[in-house]
């Protein structure tokens, strides 16, 4: 019940409410305001700009620098789990960096998405219709806050294993700072590493599952999209024209859903464009991690770092080739429909419709390949050939013994 009160978008709400799909990014829009990379509020203008410069600079901006310099400065002291643990998130960190930025630049396409989700739930007039829309609502939020304890679970297991043995989590190079030198230096090393590494959680949680969020909602309006083409001329009193009109309304319809996903395109082409490039690397050096230098408590760090960079992609690719079937059904939905008897001018424009319904809702992952389970699929095996190549080559037995 507290929960309910606090985070009321994460329950169904009862059918007679009207659809309001645009709650389904409603937490997720909060987390990125606290990003620091919207329009600053006039009433905390300073406080805004000054949160926003703190978190962005060290998260988005110096913590990749500092994961470099940390190796030219002090490699030959990492041990080689210690090594392993700080470069899977190097890699990982320079993506997040870079799709925050891309986000950045694009932010506000969220709310002229929303302004189209508005737009669509305005024919959804039906309870079973709004029940979906609902349903999509409630599984957004949960799957949001589920992406935002896996990575929070991450930073901070990892941070409380480093510390009980003694060393900061990642090592990365601060100015004028030697955590060897004396404990203050060390906890406030290892202190600014934690503080970095949960705003850079934080924002891959923001980045990673806004596609998710969005596309959710879309599933559940083409399938009401889906019912209604199905319902096309299946009232015997109704006139040619109202038919007719029917069926414009519908082709309509298409037309926003297509500007609904046009808007996102941007966006989640960057996005997974560059996590579909460093996943199989951040992977393969997490498993060579885990299964050979790993200790207890790095293996539960590293445990839920490859939860968290497989949750990066694969439920959105899974995501997208659902929306394929989806607008295959809408073809075979408007097929299904009584056309068979209708006039000839319906007919023709019925013909039109059902071509551009054949024509399935794709995102591209940087205009280079298609967003499916079969790119994951293909992207994440490199990690299984970098594992290979690490032990065909016996470069951790010669890494250990030169520790």
């Amino acid at each position: 019940m507290v929960l309910r009160k606090i985070f009321p978008s994460m329950y169904m709400q009862p059918d007679s409410v009207p659809a309001k799909s645009r709650n389904a990014t409603l937490y997720l829009l909060r987390c990125v305001f606290f990003m620091g990379i919207q329009t600053p509020p006039k009433n905390f203008f300073l406080v805004y700009c000054l949160w926003s410069f703190a978190l962005n600079l060290s998260s988005t901006f110096y913590q990749p620098i500092g994961f470099m310099t940390g190796y030219i400065s002090h490699l030959s002291e990492f041990s080689p789990g210690e090594f392993l643990t700080s470069l899977q998130v190097a890699f990982n960190a320079w993506s997040c960096s870079t799709k925050v930025i891309i986000v950045w630049l694009l932010v506000k396409r969220f709310d002229q998405a929303n302004l189209i989700l508005d737009e669509m739930d305005k024919r959804l007039t039906r309870s079973n219709e709004r029940r979906k829309s609902h349903r999509a609502v409630s599984l957004s939020n949960r799957i949001f806050f589920a992406y935002m304890t896996v990575y929070i679970f991450y930073a901070t297991s990892t941070f409380l294993g480093a510390v009980i043995s003694g060393r900061p989590p990642y090592q990365n190079y601060y100015p004028y700072l030697d955590w060897r030198a004396s404990k203050w230096q060390f906890w406030l090393q290892a202190g600014l590493e934690y503080f970095a590494m949960l705003g850079a959680c934080y924002q891959d949680v923001c980045v990673d599952c806004y596609p998710i969020n969005y596309v959710l909602p879309l599933r559940a309006h083409l399938s009401s999209f889906a019912d209604r083409l199905r319902q096309l001329g299946s009232d015997p009193d109704e006139t040619p024209e109202r038919s007719y009109d029917k069926l414009i309304e519908c082709i309509q319809d298409h037309k926003v859903i297509l500007r609904y996903c046009n808007t996102l395109r941007p966006m989640i082409s960057g996005t997974i464009f560059v996590q579909l490039l460093v996943v199989g690397l951040v992977l393969g050096f997490t498993i060579i991690n885990f299964v050979l230098f790993a200790d207890l408590a790095s293996r539960i760090g590293s445990f839920f770092f490859m939860t968290a960079v497989l949750l990066e992609t694969t439920p959105f690719c899974i995501l997208c080739n659902y929306l394929t079937d989806d607008c295959f059904n809408l073809a075979d939905a408007l097929f299904e429909s009584n056309w068979i008897n209708k006039e000839q001018r319906y007919k023709k424009t019925l013909l039109q419709f059902l071509q551009g319904l054949q024509k399935p809702i794709v995102f591209m992952a940087g205009n280079v390949f298609t967003i499916s389970v079969a790119t994951n699929i293909n992207a994440t095996k490199f990690s299984f050939s970098v594992f290979t190549l690490v032990k065909q080559m016996n470069i951790a037995e010669k890494f250990a013994k030169a520790k």
